[in-house]
């Protein structure tokens, strides 16, 4: 310890402290700036710059997360709007769609004023290998009866085949099970639409026992006969598209598109009653 006081390091150290002193009572007395000051501040001055920076980015976390969170708030609020005007749409439409379907039922009426209709919608579909059939939302409640026919304003849907309380299943026009009398538009021929199970795939039906030499052509149109009563006289069914002859040989029948899409058709008619007409 004795030789580090006696030493050249000690001697340096004393001269540099006595420098510092010197150097403050200097500024002191003269207001100049001082070393040892600028010294410091030269060193802390990297801190400084650090410091800043990290305050600095601070500021512009803190802000992002306010304006994120601004932003989720007009995201939502114009999610909000958005969902109204998709309400507001589908409510006019579906008043559209009423309108249209009250304009169609009045003109059906204006042309059937003996008819006396309820309105329904298709609310379940049954397609398979033998059968075409439709359920709708009106049943025994409303005086939907079996055997009443089911129409649209173009033509013909099927006949009502079962009816419970508030529903009924029906028999579309180009299932196996459906036969109606009918008469070629044009010409007056009678003749019978039925469902076939080889046409049922494409949606048609056929028109039977035609003679060989019935006045029938492509284009032609097909209505209901009112034969027997079952069914009103007049219905529209569909247009003849293909002449073919039966297996036998003896006769013709048709193939015919009816005017009723039975694979997108919402909404029908049911005739509950009717006048009988010759």
């Amino acid at each position: 310890m004795r030789n580090f006081f006696t030493s050249r390091a000690f001697a340096v150290m004393i001269l540099i402290l006595l420098l510092c002193v010197g150097s403050i009572l200097y500024t002191g007395t003269s207001g100049g700036s001082n070393p040892v000051s600028g010294a410091l501040n030269i060193a802390a001055a990297p801190l400084q710059k650090g410091f800043s920076w990290l305050t600095g980015s601070l500021s512009h976390g803190v802000a992002y997360f306010t304006d994120y969170d601004t932003l989720l708030a007009e995201n939502e609020r114009l999610n909000k709007e958005l969902r109204e005007a998709q309400l507001l749409l589908r409510d006019a439409q579906i008043a559209l769609d009423e309108n249209d379907r009250l304009r169609s039922l009045a003109g059906i009426k204006e042309r059937n004023r003996s008819f006396e209709f309820e309105v329904a919608e298709v609310i379940a579909r049954s397609v398979g290998d033998w059968q075409t059939t439709l359920t709708l939302d009106k049943g025994t409640m409303q005086d939907v009866q079996e055997g009443d026919m089911v129409i649209t304003d173009d033509g013909m849907v099927g006949y009502v085949a079962v009816s419970a309380p508030n529903y009924c299943e029906v028999t579309t026009i180009i299932d196996t099970e459906m036969q109606a009398g009918a008469l070629i538009t044009r010409t007056r021929e009678v003749a019978i639409a039925e469902g076939d199970y080889t046409l049922m795939d494409d949606g048609s039906l056929r028109l039977s026992y035609l003679s060989q030499d019935a006045d029938i052509v492509i284009g032609d149109t097909v209505e209901t006969s009112g034969r027997g009563g079952m069914f009103p006289k007049g219905i529209m069914i569909g247009t003849v598209e293909q002449i073919l002859p039966e297996e036998h040989g003896m006769s013709n029948y048709a193939v015919v598109h009816p005017f009723v899409d039975i694979k997108t058709v919402s909404h029908v008619f049911i005739i509950k009653s009717f006048e009988v007409t010759e």
